[in-house]
């Protein structure tokens, strides 16, 4: 049998409901305590004698939404700007992903993974652009200095 394991609010419920099932406690009690209804209460001792501690785990764990988009796209969309489309703005480049290179994502995306990637628009103001500059430089600054000391690396 798998080790099954919880996440906290889903641990709370099942403890709360296992105790409720092993000493014949007070549904009221448990259902203010969960902040569910009597009827939700119900639902969870018939999960718990059926499934155990795994009924408690929630179903859409472990899957992917269905409007992700694969990495290669978002990579793709970077290099065609860095490359294709280096002068235009954000919101051209969009147009023309749609219309010439059929690839069709909204200017949300596109804004959010060319700012991650260190890109930004020729169009942003300056306000923009020196906010900017200081997240770039306070990255660098995270990556170039350890929060250890040398000395507490060399302890036995």
């Amino acid at each position: 049998m798998r080790k099954v394991e919880l996440r906290m609010n889903e641990q709370e419920k099942y403890n709360v409901i296992k105790e409720l099932v092993d000493h014949n406690g007070n549904k009221n009690r448990a259902s203010k305590k969960l902040g569910l209804s009597i009827r939700q209460i119900d639902r969870l001792i018939i999960l718990y004698k059926e499934k155990g501690k795994s009924g408690f785990i929630h179903g859409n764990r472990g899957k992917c939404p269905t409007k992700t988009l694969d990495k290669s796209i978002s990579n793709d969309i970077g290099l065609l700007y860095k490359m294709k489309y280096q002068g235009f703005n954000f919101r051209h480049f969009v147009e023309y992903l749609e219309e010439i290179e059929n690839i069709k994502v909204s200017y949300h995306f596109v804004y959010k993974h060319l700012t991650r990637s260190g890109i930004i628009s020729p169009k942003s103001r300056k306000k923009t652009k020196k906010e900017f500059k200081k997240q770039q430089l306070l990255k660098k600054k995270e990556i170039h200095s350890p929060n250890v000391s040398p000395l507490e690396n060399n302890k036995f």
